[in-house]
């Protein structure tokens, strides 16, 4: 019988020096789950990411903050990019 709350780690890659955190509440008869980004060493949040609310267990509020976490890492994946090839179309105009 797992005792609530409870937590889960996830590693992400490329940052040796942040992880993902899935905090798992029970309320009466649903599971919440908060999402965050923690520093490694310390654990403090980085970036709070979501709450997923009323999910009918633990392993379903777990596969959604999941997939919530990997949305915002894409989201922010594809934010940098675009950043960094916007950068890089500015050139310098020289007359």
């Amino acid at each position: 019988m797992t005792t609530f709350p409870t937590e889960k780690y996830i590693d992400l890659e490329n940052n040796p020096y942040l992880m993902g955190r899935i905090m798992i509440h029970q309320v009466k008869d649903d599971f919440n789950a908060e999402v965050d980004i923690i520093y490694r060493e310390s654990h403090k949040i980085f970036k709070h990411v979501a709450i997923v609310y009323s999910q009918p267990s633990a392993e379903e509020a777990l596969i959604v903050a999941v997939q919530r976490l990997r949305t915002f890492l894409d989201q922010l994946e594809k934010s940098s990019a675009a950043t960094t090839n916007d950068s890089n179309d500015i050139k310098p105009n020289y007359h």
